[in-house]
């Protein structure tokens, strides 16, 4: 498996700076959804730390095992 990281760094900065659009003058920190929305994302963000952070521990392992 290849990776291209220019390709991933690409996508991360598109998914983690592309929120910026959605704050719109209509964003309202005073609705009753408001806690929920926010946290669905914050925890989106986590996951996706995660499973970048998964995908790295496969590829270095598998560089390692790959040289012996």
């Amino acid at each position: 498996m290849k990776v291209n990281f220019k390709q991933s760094a690409i996508a991360i900065c598109a998914a983690i700076f592309s929120s910026g659009v959605l704050a719109h003058t209509g964003h309202d920190h005073e609705h009753w959804t408001s806690g929920v929305v926010h946290a669905l994302f914050y925890a989106s963000i986590v996951g996706c730390a995660a499973a970048c952070g998964f995908a790295a521990y496969k590829y270095i392992n598998s560089k390692k095992h790959s040289t012996k």
